[in-house]
């Protein structure tokens, strides 16, 4: 069973169990939390292997790339976690709001299947 630090989805930041331990997460949740993460890791910013992460500074920001070369680059991402199988990404944007809104649908390696929305 894969477990990760559990991160409060509104704030982001660490929580504290009933215990008063640091919470963690277990699997499918630990590896949904996980793909977002590495969904949300710009290039270079991973300290241990800094070819990681989306080119957000040159190819997202001030841009309008095209759906399905951010659908290649969450994939790519999202299947080097640890226990993803495979993973799917369906994006929709709404050009009028530049709003990018979707979702990653992953294969776990267990045979589970979980969603992260975007």
């Amino acid at each position: 069973m894969k477990s990760t630090i559990y991160l409060n989805p509104d704030s982001w930041d660490l929580e504290i169990d009933a215990s008063g331990n640091i919470a963690m997460a277990s699997s499918p949740y630990a590896q949904a939390q996980d793909v977002a993460c590495a969904c949300m890791l710009w290039k270079g910013e991973a300290a241990y292997d800094t070819t990681r992460g989306i080119d957000y500074q040159s190819s997202v920001l001030g841009q309008m790339p095209a759906p399905s070369i951010l659908q290649g680059w969450f994939q790519t991402e999202a299947e080097t976690v640890p226990g993803v199988k495979s993973a799917t990404v369906i994006l929709q944007h709404d050009r009028e709001t530049r709003k990018l809104s979707g979702q990653i649908q992953l294969s776990l390696e267990d045979g589970s299947t979980t969603n992260v929305n975007i």
